[in-house]
């Protein structure tokens, strides 16, 4: 209980220290222009207080496309900004390339401080400006341009921390022995934050440096991640993990994509959030992604058998048969049969006329009603004396049914897409050893170790890469506990590698990926 308090403590210090940092001094908006590289700037001087972020969004333009000559998040008073001159805020003025003349009647631009050259010399701006995908693209978007990162990488982590009930936490003796009757929403997404604390040691040991920004946002409040999003400098990022629900994500994914950021996803399987946004980034498969494993190991491990896909006719199932459909019809090599098990309950004696052959279950007809049908349908296919069916699902049975019977699973060659952990796998053993030594207990769900894998892929990728790694993500995925290898998929990034795994002397061992 302790290390929760101790994480839990240092996490708030963090989030406190951004929402106190400078950016609530008023921006006046200046009436100055200088001519660069043949297009005109607002030229600003920093007053106390003051931040790009609050600076762009008072001259209404985008933060990346600000130019400074010192670190944007170190401005000192006295600092100038130059902003892209948009007339009355409308459309960008187009200049002619030749710098005009400024008569003597006018106003001089205002003097540059020591600490800035002038920008008639040398201006670069930091951040190149993206290409913008409008929202009725549906075809491959090519990768945007993406800023280049620092020599210390910027992550910021948005998840629900519910730091306003911080002091609600007892570390009492009676309050610990009765852990199981009362719980705190702090502890749920917490493994996941300790995942990406590991990684970002292991990074540190290598020489990477990352600059880790927490922000809490816990309540599924569109606006709490609007305002989270401004008052915590999110957009001067160079990657964003969000781990929200689907209202707040999708909105900060909005707002991301506005400033210019790849935003990540640890945990949506569903591929829509990838279709129009190129700074997306999906770590968990799609579903379309492990039915095409699945039906890749079919066809090589069982090639030439026949493949039934047993149902219900449930509406909950409809997207995967659909899918499952529309891949076996594009791919022609794997012969198959849909059987609704609601209609009629005699696979058994249709397999007879097939052996050898493949099953998948994609049944769903809610909790009850599912332990029901799987522990009628291990029956009816291991009754099978001769010929006995291959077994897969999408969800491991494994865990999702603890009263599973794993002989009977072993016995028809059990595969499915595992999410526990390989006690056969050196990577997994030593996360594990890792993880108990640093917070006192072994992890609770996955959500650790994919904090930990993403961090090490991509913030090492950045660190090895620079800014190429986004159009390029693929490379060096050594010490993860599940593979990673993004590639694009629509106009986001999008994790292709599902591991699939088989039942052998009782547990689940992985199969070779192919």
């Amino acid at each position: 209980m302790k290390r929760f308090v101790l994480t839990i403590v240092l996490m708030m210090a963090s989030v406190l220290a951004w929402s106190q940092a400078p950016g609530t001094t008023p921006v006046k908006v200046s009436n100055e222009t200088q001519m660069l590289h043949g297009k005109k700037y607002y030229v600003h001087i920093v007053e106390r207080g003051q931040t790009v972020y609050s600076i762009s969004r008072a001259y209404k333009v985008q933060s990346y496309d600000a130019v400074t000559h010192v670190d944007i998040h170190f401005l000192h008073a006295g600092d100038t900004v130059w902003l892209p001159y948009r007339g009355q805020f409308g459309d960008e003025e187009q200049e002619s390339v030749a710098p005009k003349t400024t008569p003597k009647s006018e106003p001089s631009a205002p003097k540059v401080t020591p600490r800035s050259e002038s920008p008639a010399q040398q201006v670069t701006p930091k951040h190149a400006k993206r290409t913008s995908v409008t929202a009725q693209e549906s075809k491959p978007v090519a990768p945007p341009a993406v800023r280049q990162v620092g020599r210390t990488l910027k992550v910021a982590l948005m998840m629900p921390l519910h730091l306003n009930q911080i002091d609600e936490i007892s570390t009492t003796k009676f309050d610990i022995e009765q852990r199981g009757k009362r719980s705190y929403r702090q502890f749920e997404f917490i493994e996941f934050y300790e995942g990406i604390r590991m990684a970002l040691d292991k990074l540190a040991d290598q020489g990477v440096s990352v600059e880790l920004n927490i922000v809490d946002v816990s309540s599924n409040d569109t606006a709490k991640v609007s305002e989270a999003f401004a008052s915590h400098h999110v957009a001067e990022s160079d990657v964003l993990v969000a781990l929200l629900l689907r209202e707040c994500f999708d909105k900060a994914a909005d707002l991301a994509r506005e400033a210019g950021i790849y935003i990540v996803n640890p945990m949506a399987t569903r591929s829509d959030i990838c279709a129009e946004n190129p700074y997306m980034v999906k770590m968990q498969p799609s579903t379309a992604g492990l039915i095409a494993r699945m039906l890749n190991n079919v066809a090589t491990e069982r090639q030439g058998s026949h493949l039934y896909i047993v149902h219900s006719g449930a509406k909950s199932e409809k997207s995967v048969l659909d899918e499952m459909k529309r891949q076996l019809e594009e791919r022609g090599d794997i012969k198959y049969t849909l059987f609704n098990w609601s209609q009629s309950a005699k696979l058994a004696t249709v397999l007879k006329k097939t052996p050898g052959a493949a099953v998948v279950s994609i049944y769903d007809q809610g909790k009850d009603q599912n332990r029901v049908y799987v522990g009628n349908l291990l029956n009816r296919l291991t009754s099978l004396k001769q010929g006995t069916p291959v077994l897969y699902t999408l969800g491991d049975w494994t865990r999702e049914y603890g009263d599973v019977d794993f002989n009977q699973l072993q016995n028809l060659n059990y595969h499915t897409f595992a999410t526990g952990w390989d006690m056969t796998n050196d990577v997994h053993v030593e996360f594990l050893k890792d993880f108990r030594t640093r917070y006192g207990n072994e992890p609770t769900s996955p959500l650790a170790a994919t904090g930990y894998d993403l961090t090490l892929y991509i913030v090492g990728g950045l660190h090895r890469k620079g800014a190429d790694f986004w159009n390029a993500p693929g490379g060096a995925s050594e010490g993860l506990t599940q593979p990673i290898h993004l590639v694009r998929s629509g106009a986001g990034l999008e994790n292709d590698r599902a591991m699939i795994y088989r039942m052998q002397e009782l547990v689940l061992v992985p199969v070779s990926f192919k």
